[in-house]
């Protein structure tokens, strides 16, 4: 048998462990990375970590504020009147923090502001909505459908998954928070959660027409979804603090990386010059020392990598930040990565459990990568316009004729808006209202 040699060349890339701890890091949102900060600085013992000067202040405050109290009472009564102070105080927290996120250009009527009120305060200590919509609606003289809209504006708040109605509901919220979730995820929670609780990959595989690594690796996804959380561990301190801020100072933008809340890390120099002549020691102070600079690195490339892409997001979405998020342009984190020169998986991990605080409120830096249609031009409109302009149009007809589906198609594509009619009818749903037949006979 006769034989042949080829030679091809071929350009392989190999992660090494320092970029792999760089990747890791750029994932970590900040109270990840705090921690991970601390692990490092108990593992390596060049390393000296010092808590950030902003907890430090508030950790004085505390101290300084705690009074000891000399009573020595034991009645049940005083220990569970704590108790109900302590649960009333976590209450008002996290009511206040979904307050704050309220953006400031949704400028909520008063009646509105009671309804919101209201569902927040109905929220049960897992932040699920413990109320009907009828009732709500009832209560305050209006419709479900207007009560629901304030329903999705609160189930857009962080901790994602605030005011579900239910498990699977909860489920949902996440899983249309995330743009790289298994496109057959949102229909398994909702017609056979049964099927995947109990690992029924090969029903599921019958059922959808899946592969089984396909069911496997959604089933997988489903089950490590965050679990529910409840108001009394709720601790809005981790939630409130912004990864990095944009402020307009005249007419330029400044980028502020909030750094503050993190701890400082430094070389022990008494523990290098120890361990780095002494020879038994050698390797042992190599590997330290690598690990070290891979940390204080990481955390420099992480830096780098969230102001890029902020100065990337002030560029191209200058509407958003001078107007809100009705000003939002569609962008996907492609073209992020295209714009960065770096791979799209590093656009996820930079984005990942991060925040971002702007004129109009604080934002998670995934929720401004927004899909979009191409309009006849080449532009891209965001779904948030052309949902906001079905809206102008249905508010502006003539109540007398209610524009259709079709009609409404219609107006869009000659405003090089290319768009079908089914597409206008979902959008019109999800914002509830009514069809051109339902609204002729109000």
């Amino acid at each position: 048998m006769p034989y042949s040699m080829k030679i091809s060349q071929q350009i392989t890339q190999t992660l090494n462990t320092e970029l792999i701890q760089h990747l890791q890091i750029l994932q970590f949102s900040t109270d990840e990375l705090e921690q991970y900060i601390y692990e490092k600085g108990n593992e390596n013992p060049l390393l000296t970590i010092k808590d950030a000067e902003a907890r430090s202040n508030y950790e004085n405050i505390m101290k300084l504020a705690f009074i000891p109290s000399n009573s020595n009472i034991q009645n049940g009564n005083h220990k569970e009147f704590n108790f109900i102070e302590m649960k009333l105080e976590q209450k008002e927290s996290y009511e206040k923090y979904l307050f704050e996120q309220i953006p400031s250009h949704i400028n909520l009527n008063p009646i509105d502001l009671n309804i919101f009120t209201f569902l927040i305060q109905s929220l049960d200590e897992r932040l699920f909505l413990d109320v009907d919509l009828n009732s709500v609606a009832e209560k305050f003289k209006t419709t479900s459908s207007h009560v629901e809209e304030l329903l999705e504006l609160l189930q857009t708040f962080e901790p994602i998954g605030v005011g579900a109605r239910n498990f699977k509901e909860y489920l949902l919220i996440q899983i249309n928070n995330d743009p790289f979730a298994p496109r057959m995820a949102c229909q398994f929670i909702s017609d056979d959660l049964k099927l995947v609780s109990t690992n029924s990959f090969k029903q599921l595989s019958k059922n959808y027409k899946l592969t089984m690594k396909e069911v496997k690796s959604t089933v997988d996804y489903i089950k490590k979804l965050r679990p529910v959380i409840t108001a009394d561990k709720f601790e809005p301190t981790s939630y409130v603090i912004p990864d990095v801020e944009v402020k307009k100072y005249e007419s330029e933008w400044l980028i502020h990386l909030n750094r503050h809340y993190l701890p400082s890390i430094s070389i022990n120099e008494s523990y290098v010059n120890l361990l780095k002549n002494d020879e038994n020691y050698k390797t042992y102070y190599k590997q330290s020392m690598q690990d070290a600079l891979a940390l204080i690195q990481g955390i420099e490339h992480r830096d780098k990598t969230l102001y890029q892409l902020v100065q990337l997001l002030l560029d191209i979405q200058q509407g958003f930040f001078n107007l809100g998020r009705s000003a939002l342009k569609p962008m996907r984190l492609k073209d992020a990565a295209h714009e960065l020169n770096v791979n799209e998986s590093t656009i996820s991990r930079a984005i990942r459990g991060k925040y971002i605080q702007t004129p109009h409120g604080i934002y998670t830096l995934q929720s401004l990568f927004t899909k979009g249609i191409a309009s006849e031009s080449g532009k891209m409109d965001s779904v948030i316009y052309i949902k906001n302009r079905i809206k102008r149009l249905v508010e502006t007809e003539n109540k007398q004729k209610p524009l259709a589906d079709q009609q409404i198609t219609q107006i869009l594509c000659e405003e090089g808006i290319s768009i079908s009619r089914r597409t206008v009818a979902k959008y019109r749903e999800e914002m509830h209202i009514l069809s051109s037949f339902n609204r002729a006979h109000l």
